[in-house]
């Protein structure tokens, strides 16, 4: 598949996905100070991709992907859960083109609403048609990864806490392995082991669900600072304006000439959102080489990742899996 074409896969599938959430959470459940809240967020899309990959991960061993609905939609509704208090937590403005829900109902609904999701995910998880054994055992990947998320993000939030711009690459790679890439493996994994799979292709599905979910967030770092503004679809330069410690600036940090380090630190430590200090800060990081540099580094890794599939049969979804992780380190959005 083309990038286009993934991008159509994926938005056929969301809706199979979108209806078994709603079978959760129906809309008119009251009180709306609740589930109107969530449902602003879910109504906003997203690529949906984490449930797909569930879903391929069980095809691609043989298994039934329908009965794995239950655990995607579960995942992605984790996945927004982390969204909506992760967007309090780094004081965010906007989420897919629309001010963030806390800004629009306050903090404290908006953090109610986040818990609420949060335990609504283990509500839709009881719906899998498996054995008790098999529910429990996948709930416990899911468990794991979920306590890992929120350890990646008490790394990354303790950082600029203490001002830290001495965070070196394994650090930042250690964080993304918990916050972004735990969720993305565990969406293989469990997708895998409800499919039927043995150890070494649950190994495999692991392992390649961490690598394309480091890969995904290195690459959406990479289009921040030098994507198509009108494909990526958010403000280029955002990550700047936060002062955010990505693979970029860690790079540019270690590699730029003294002068253009310290100029760089100056601008993400002031958070500007001043348009000539950005697009500064972005010509240091590319006279660095380091958005090159990051780029090489996410797809590498995931096409060491791809090797490890081969250990899975040779079918349509374990070929749309390969072909999903090119699309995420090849995308622009």
């Amino acid at each position: 598949m083309e990038g286009n074409d993934v991008m159509e896969y994926l938005q056929s599938l969301a809706p199979i996905f979108d209806k078994e959430i709603e079978k959760a959470i129906p809309r008119n459940r009251e009180p709306k100070e609740v589930y109107g809240i969530i449902w602003d967020l879910l109504d906003r899309g997203g690529k949906r991709f984490r449930p797909a990959m569930c879903m391929l991960s069980a095809e691609a061993v043989g298994g039934d992907g329908k009965k794995t609905i239950p655990a995607g939609a579960a995942i992605e509704m984790f996945h927004s859960f982390t969204l909506m208090h992760d967007d309090i937590e780094d004081n965010s403005e906007m989420r897919r083109g629309k001010p963030c829900v806390h800004k629009i109902y306050g903090l404290p609904l908006a953090i109610n609403a986040g818990d609420g999701l949060f335990m609504m995910v283990w509500e839709e998880f009881q719906r899998l048609d498996f054995p008790p054994e098999r529910v429990m055992a996948a709930q416990k990947t899911l468990t794991t990864a979920f306590r890992r998320v929120l350890e990646g993000q008490a790394m990354e939030l303790e950082w600029y806490r203490a001002g830290r711009f001495d965070v070196g690459e394994k650090e930042f790679l250690r964080m993304v392995e918990g916050k972004t890439g735990a969720l993305i493996a565990a969406s293989c994994e469990v997708g895998g082991y409800l499919g039927g799979a043995g150890k070494s292709q649950l190994e495999a599905l692991r392992n390649f669900g961490t690598a394309v979910g480091i890969a995904f967030q290195v690459q959406d770092d990479v289009l921040n600072l030098a994507g198509d503004a009108t494909a990526y679809g958010k403000e280029i330069g955002g990550d700047i304006s936060e002062g955010k410690r990505s693979l970029i600036t860690i790079h540019a940090l270690s590699h730029a000439p003294k002068a253009e380090r310290g100029r760089l630190m100056e601008i993400l430590a002031e958070k500007t959102k001043e348009q000539a200090k950005v697009k500064e800060a972005i010509a240091i990081c590319k006279q660095a080489g380091s958005i090159d540099y990051a780029a090489e580094k996410a797809k590498r890794m995931v096409e060491d990742a791809k090797k490890g599939l081969m250990v899975l049969p040779n079918n349509a979804a374990s070929r749309r899996l390969l072909q999903l992780a090119d699309f995420f380190i090849y995308r622009e959005v």
